[in-house]
């Protein structure tokens, strides 16, 4: 998963803005909680994340849905059973088109992290902070092990570590590697863990049910906001208030595909080719 390096005043307005919309939306301070635990572990645990007993300030309600956008809304089709098997195919894409394999090397971050050990012969010193990831599933910076799912998708490599000792994982667990013939079900697997972490991020960032629907009924754009959760909640953010402007101005669901695009392609960090073209395939 892409990391998303803020400094304190940045972080200290994301935070604030999450529990501005989160107490819009009428949740609990305990579901407030839960959400920032999952979002923020480190800093959650820290005891540095303060929420109010109420909210003490209105936010911008620019983004909130008109009556218009209700009624335009009412015959989308939102039910799980069809949101669900759509974001699998969606995000299972994003993961063959751009998520890499398996990576357990050892960087001075994750030296002493490692469960069981790690694979020497996988780069070591050049992944920055990262741990133990498959499919840009960063064990620890992602917080990956705080759900069940997330439990069993770990779960499952050590017991292959245990089943096989360490020398001989690492000689089929190489750098790259996707899980063999069981590759689909650890897709899928990790397709419900970035589930949760989308649904999050909606619930804090998109405000609007017309763009809701827009965003879960048009492949392109579900393809972008899938990818936007594994760049972080920050890149995620700004992705939704974009479209949401966009809606706001007019735009229908082709030129908010564009503006999807050109936000893609002004981003700055690296890999975003391969992402505009996914999109512009799902046209």
């Amino acid at each position: 998963m892409a990391k998303v390096l803020l400094t304190e005043s940045e972080l200290e307005k994301l935070i604030k803005s999450i529990i501005d919309n989160l107490f819009k939306k009428g949740e609990s301070k305990k579901k407030i909680g839960d959400i920032l635990k999952i979002q923020f572990p480190k800093i959650f645990k820290s005891g540095k994340i303060k929420i109010p007993n109420e909210k003490e300030d209105e936010p911008a309600k620019e983004d909130e849905p008109s009556k218009e956008d209700e009624k335009e809304d009412d015959d989308v089709d939102l039910s799980v059973s069809s949101v669900n098997s759509k974001w699998m195919d969606i995000t299972k894409k994003v993961i063959d088109k751009l998520e890499g394999g398996y990576w357990n090397g050892g960087t001075t971050k994750n030296i002493n992290t490692a469960k069981l050990g790690i694979c020497g012969n996988h780069p070591s010193g050049s992944m920055g902070v990262s741990t133990e990831t498959l499919f840009g599933l960063d064990r620890y910076n992602g917080a990956i092990e705080s759900t069940e799912d997330g439990r069993k998708f770990f779960d499952f490599i050590d017991k292959q570590k245990k089943k096989k000792g360490m020398k001989n994982f690492c000689s089929e667990w190489k750098w790259g590697y996707r899980g063999g013939e069981n590759e689909d079900k650890l897709e899928t697997l990790a397709a419900k863990i970035m589930k949760n972490y989308f649904d999050k991020n909606m619930s804090v960032f998109v405000n609007s049910k017309k763009l809701k629907n827009k965003i879960l009924n048009n492949d392109a754009l579900l393809f972008h906001m899938s990818y936007a959760t594994w760049n972080g909640p920050l890149y995620f953010k700004n992705f939704a208030a974009s479209l949401q402007k966009g809606l706001n101005s007019g735009k229908n669901t082709k030129q908010l595909i564009d503006l999807a695009i050109s936000d893609r392609r002004n981003l700055g960090i690296g890999r975003q080719q391969p992402v505009i073209d996914e999109i512009e395939k799902l046209r």
